[in-house]
């Protein structure tokens, strides 16, 4: 099963922007190897089985792998922080594009990490057995 298909194509565009609609960002441009096949790529990776995997694993490697792609496509989207229409104007909140990637790869990693570390719980092994440190001669003791 493909990580990434035409049906994801929205939740990408809604991870970048709730109101980014398919004619501001085709689904031809989601497509390309360079976002949607690299954002599989990189999936494939960190996890070579993703695409067997069934269940909510499976549902955490495809939403990584939308998340993913999401934060390739940032720096290619345009950053508008005002447009006017007559005697209307609207202004919105911009972002750093840089700390918005960051934020999607980190969420698209959370939910790696949620199935790549499920079976080793959630503490930190502890160490099996600890020896005696041997005593340290030099030719003068």
């Amino acid at each position: 099963m493909a990580l990434l298909t035409i049906s994801d194509y929205p939740a990408v565009r809604a991870a970048l922007d709730i109101s980014l609609t398919s004619a501001a960002l085709p689904d031809a441009i989601i497509e390309l190897d360079l976002y949607a096949g690299a954002a599989t790529r990189a999936i494939r990776a960190r996890d070579p089985i993703a695409e067997s995997r069934t269940g909510d694993d499976l549902a955490r490697v495809q939403l990584a792998a939308v998340l993913w792609c999401a934060a390739l496509l940032v720096p290619a989207l345009p950053q508008i922080a005002s447009e006017t229409h007559g005697d209307d104007t609207y202004r919105r909140q911009t972002s750093d594009p840089l700390v918005f990637a960051t934020e999607l790869r980190g969420r698209a990693e959370a939910e790696l990490a949620a199935v790549l570390n499920a079976g080793t719980g959630s503490r930190s092994p502890r160490p099996f057995a600890f020896t005696r440190a041997a005593r340290f001669t030099t030719d003068m003791d």
